[in-house]
């Protein structure tokens, strides 16, 4: 029954692969990006603005006209990558919301997007290590597998049902990481 739910859940469920823009540091689009996420990361308590903020992916997503940006910087010793959500309008991009960060390799979580429930899983994959990650809930009723794509840095959004109500569901957990040849990444290995 359980194997019923979660393959009826997966063919419910819509993966969209995003496509990657490619990143120019002369783009005004992207410099204009990163003047916005400076002046949004400068009410955070731990910010240094005096510290570079530099976006490394632009991915965009399955709604129309927004994009989710990862950025990295770094509030005192530490890396951070952060993920924050645009609008484009009249080639312009517009800051919408976001800012979640991590100084581990992967973050993930689930947020609407244009009313729309979704799990959004981003990260740092040095050296294409990962090539694929599981991600369960803790009940085990739900669970999918995110393939990851050659690239230091990688997006996957997942559609949840139109009526998940994102405070209230069971939430996604990196549960394993797979390698190249598909053995097993230690977790504090692939997450840390």
């Amino acid at each position: 029954m359980n194997k019923l739910l979660i393959t009826l859940g997966t063919m419910l469920t819509i993966i969209f692969f995003m496509t990657t823009l490619p990143i120019s540091a002369s783009s005004d689009g992207f410099s204009s990006i990163e003047r916005q996420l400076k002046e949004q990361l400068k009410d955070k308590p731990y910010f240094d603005s005096s510290k570079p903020v530099k976006v490394v992916k632009v991915a965009k997503t399955p709604s129309k006209r927004y994009y989710i940006v990862l950025f990295t910087y770094s509030p005192y010793y530490t890396k951070h990558l952060g993920d924050a959500i645009f609008k484009k309008e009249k080639g312009r991009y517009t800051f919408v919301e976001g800012l979640a960060s991590t100084d581990q390799n992967i973050n993930n979580y689930a947020m609407y997007l244009d009313k729309v429930p979704y799990n959004l899983v981003y990260g740092f994959n040095e050296d294409n290590r990962i090539r694929t990650l599981r991600l369960a809930t803790l009940d085990k009723k739900s669970s999918y597998n995110i393939p990851i794509k050659k690239g230091t840095y990688f997006v996957n959004l997942k559609k949840l049902p139109r009526n998940t109500d994102i405070e209230k569901m069971e939430h996604f957990y990196i549960m394993d990481c797979y390698d190249k040849k598909n053995k097993q990444i230690p977790w504090n290995e692939c997450v840390e």
